[in-house]
């Protein structure tokens, strides 16, 4: 009890700061695409459009990046709310998920480009490895020839 008398503020801070670390842990490795803007994707993208109107003001930084905090800390409440009651097996369910990304069927235009430019690709690469040889052997021998120059001068 002495201990907590004497050294009170130091454990209070401690605790905002192990809090602040914890929630930071969160959010750093929960999913960050999600199409349903579930978790922490949201606060994310708030806090995205709000520093866009900020006009480098420092203030306007600090108070937008606590708002992202608030709202990071009510997404894990509202995770712990919703186990509580029995509306998900775990308190973290609704920020650790299985994200769904957009599936997009057509691949994007510049691989097509390249595919159709690339008619031959194990002929092309068979190609590259033969030239990669070649000069391997080039410089070795390059370097013998130097090696070998240098030490006579020596």
């Amino acid at each position: 009890m002495r201990f907590l008398k004497n050294h009170w503020f130091g454990f209070l801070l401690s605790l905002f700061f192990g809090a602040y670390l914890v929630v930071f842990l969160l959010v750093l490795f929960a999913p960050t695409k999600d199409i349903q803007k579930r978790g922490f994707t949201k606060c994310s993208a708030s806090l995205y459009n709000d520093l866009k109107l900020c006009d480098r003001s420092s203030w306007c930084l600090l108070k937008n990046v606590l708002i992202n905090n608030w709202c990071n800390v009510t997404v894990i409440g509202d995770g712990v709310s919703a186990w509580v009651k029995g509306e998900q097996s775990t308190p973290w369910a609704n920020y650790f998920f299985e994200p769904e990304l957009p599936q997009s069927d057509e691949p994007h235009p510049e691989l097509v480009k390249f595919y159709q430019e690339s008619t031959d690709l194990p002929r092309q690469m068979n190609e590259l490895k033969n030239k990669n040889k070649i000069l391997e052997q080039e410089v070795l021998k390059h370097g013998e020839s130097e090696q070998s120059s240098g030490l006579g001068l020596e």
